[in-house]
């Protein structure tokens, strides 16, 4: 039986309405009006208009699977090529790379941070190129781009050229990962944005596994003019030029400007969007809601999340396949071991993000699910930590290094935070930056704290991993019991303020399109 849904739909803030509730409209239909309104609304008004606000269940899973189909696929792989590098350039130094470019001490933690301080300077340059031109096209160039430079690795005889090169990877990627947090924002609801970064991510822990199996393989070729380790950013560099191209004519921006929906199929698409209350895009950057995004303590404690969470990423990428050499294994079963890491992330990730899209229990425990894999994920770091590196703890220690892959479910669930709870594009777009920010710094600063004359068992390293997991796990306990607590505070409001009704009980139908932050929206509930 089809449902027709009036404006409230099951995915704002933390309700979830049943099909009882959603009940059926008889009378006319819901049309917008935007003929008294004077602020600056979102684009996506213009999708609305002439068109009627209510439609069935069955018209929004179409229109869902379409933007699932057109969507999704492209950037899983995107994101996966992208972190592809970041095992490339862990195998490259397996390889032999260090000693053909002469890195000595710190060169190889250092040529890793280079990276990061290119993020770092690009994060905020693109995330305001993403708010004004066409998100899509501005992630395909800077792909392109980053492929480009990604092939210039080739030629490269010295640590600074690489240092260089691994700069100018990092200004280009400083588009993806940020680019597509605002896009997925601006088509999918609070209750479907989890599973969706999930999916677009997991892709970060599969597509690493097919590429082991062929450095395994390049690491075997011994009569070329070409060394193994320049091999694999050839292989990287030509398939994510191709993938640039293919992003720059695909990836959407708004859903007001694409040609494959309909009219009826785009007001669809922005209107259950707009029922969440975080907005779609608004080109105009607000210096009041960059201010509020300063002073937001919900927001800081965003950043803080990927800063503590992100040391650990350093020894499962950049490190991984050196520490697991130290072990006593070959540079080339070192390559192969690596591979569980990636596929129990893969599985992480989607145990994780899954559960609050499907299942309203989880719906509002995003923070509580990273809480319990964060857990195991410190305890792989304790065992690499306390354990003797001895014949005799070599399986107990590879089984640590695979208990560390629980940790590559945060990265998807943080991002999700963002976009399923900061509203306002100003206010989402300097979140989004700040957070990026928070994640350069620390991938500069860790791997600085794996010292070269510790290789490989980085016992600095891994205390200073160890103490940023207890505190991600205490910054996750305090924003989902604060979040909780302004959702109790907002919810004892509505019962006699409209301004804080939610569900089928508001009745402002521009409540989510009028570009408001968080802070002044009391629609809005904070999905923890």
């Amino acid at each position: 039986m089809s449902h027709v849904q009036p404006k409230a739909t099951a995915e704002i803030g933390h309700y979830e309405h049943t099909d009882e509730e959603k009940g059926s409209s008889t009378g006319p239909a819901l049309m917008i009006d935007v003929s008294k309104e004077t602020g600056d609304l979102d684009v996506a008004v213009e999708a609305l208009k002439g068109q009627s606000l209510e439609f069935t269940t069955e018209e929004e899973n179409a229109v869902r699977r379409k933007i699932d189909f057109r969507l999704i696929p492209l950037f899983a792989w995107a994101c996966g090529m992208q972190f592809v590098d970041k095992g490339g350039l862990g195998a490259a130094a397996t390889y032999g790379m260090r000693a053909d470019l002469k890195m000595v001490g710190q060169d190889y933690s250092w040529a890793v941070s280079g990276f990061y301080f290119g993020y770092l300077v690009g994060a905020p340059i693109n995330g305001r190129l993403l708010q004004r031109f066409h998100a899509g096209k501005t992630i395909g160039l800077n792909f392109i781009l980053w492929s480009i430079t990604l092939l210039g690795m080739l030629g490269v005889k010295t640590f600074g050229q690489a240092f260089a090169l691994r700069f100018l990877l990092g200004i280009f990627e400083s588009a993806l990962a940020p680019g597509l947090t605002l896009i997925t924002s601006m088509w999918y609801t609070q209750k479907e944005q989890p599973f969706r970064f999930g999916l677009w991510s997991c892709l970060n822990g599969a597509l690493p596994i097919p590429f082991i199996v062929i450095y395994y393989a390049l690491g075997h070729v011994k009569d070329t003019s070409i060394a193994p380790w320049r091999l694999i950013f050839a292989l990287i560099g030509s398939v994510s030029f191709l993938t640039g191209v293919l992003l720059f004519f695909t990836l959407p921006d708004s859903p007001v400007t694409v040609t494959w929906l309909n009219p009826r199929e785009k007001a669809i698409a922005v209107e259950r969007v707009a029922s969440s209350q975080t907005g779609i895009k608004n080109a105009h950057f607000k210096w009041d809601q960059a201010k509020e995004a300063l002073t937001d303590y919900r927001v800081w404690l965003l950043v803080l999340q990927m800063f503590t969470s992100q040391a650990i990423g350093s020894v499962t990428t950049n490190f991984l396949g050196i520490v697991i050499t130290g072990f006593g294994y070959t540079a080339l079963k070192a390559q192969i071991y690596t591979a569980p890491n990636s596929a129990v992330q893969f599985v992480v990730q989607l145990l994780i993000t899954a559960p609050p899209t499907f299942i309203y229990a989880f719906r509002n425990q995003k923070q509580m699910l990273m809480v319990i894999v964060s857990i195991v994920a410190t305890a792989g770091t304790a065992i690499l930590y306390v354990a003797a590196p001895t014949a005799a703890n070599q399986h107990l220690r590879l089984g640590g290094c695979i208990m560390l892959a629980f940790s590559g479910g945060n990265y998807a669930s943080i991002i999700s935070m963002i976009g399923t709870n900061i509203a306002g594009f100003t206010k989402k777009q300097v979140t989004t930056s700040m957070v990026f920010v928070a994640y350069c710094i620390v991938n500069i600063i860790t791997p600085q704290t794996f010292l070269g004359s510790e290789s490989p068992r980085y016992h600095t390293g891994l205390g200073f991993v160890l103490g940023m997991m207890a505190a991600f796990i205490t910054v996750l306990l305090i924003s989902y019991f604060s979040m909780m607590a302004e959702n109790r505070r907002r919810d004892r409001l509505a019962k006699t303020d409209e301004r804080y009704t939610t569900g089928i009980n508001n009745t402002d139908l521009l409540s989510g399109l009028r570009d408001q932050t968080d802070r002044q929206n009391g629609h809005h509930r904070y999905s923890g």
